[in-house]
């Protein structure tokens, strides 16, 4: 069962971060499925690892686009990155410590941030004169 499903409305109007959108929704699906299914921290990682790199990348190419379209809040919205970043570590450091359920807490606060993210920070750039990957 999923935890965020992707829907048109959260779109910013640039193909390649909307399908970046779209993919971290699916990763942070995915270790919401194998957290909630799983007693076994060994399985779980490599999914936290792999929101931790995709994250990263979507966050640069994000960057980017906002540099080179000239977005005027773009401080403000690094700033934002680095905080779910930060989260995005709490949450592996707390499988090192076997702590399932605050784990499970905290894939949901992640995925909860990365909607109003999405649907608020992103929202405000989507406004810009197009177009990275369109």
């Amino acid at each position: 069962m999923s935890l965020f499903v992707w829907k048109p409305e959260y779109s910013v109007h640039v193909a390649d971060l909307d399908s970046d959108h779209q993919k971290l929704f699916s990763i942070l699906n995915s270790v919401y499925e194998n957290v909630m299914s799983s007693r076994e921290v060994d399985c779980v990682l490599p999914k936290i690892d792999q929101l931790s790199t995709y994250t990263n990348y979507h966050f640069s190419k994000e960057e980017l686009y906002m540099r080179e379209k000239g977005y005027s809040g773009i401080e403000d919205h690094i700033a934002k990155h680095r905080e779910f970043t930060r989260s995005i570590e709490a949450l592996r450091n707390g499988y090192h410590n076997n702590d399932l359920e605050v784990s499970k807490e905290l894939i949901i606060v992640l995925g909860e941030w990365l909607l109003r993210h999405v649907l608020k920070e992103d929202r405000k750039y989507a406004e810009l004169p197009t177009s990275l990957g369109e």
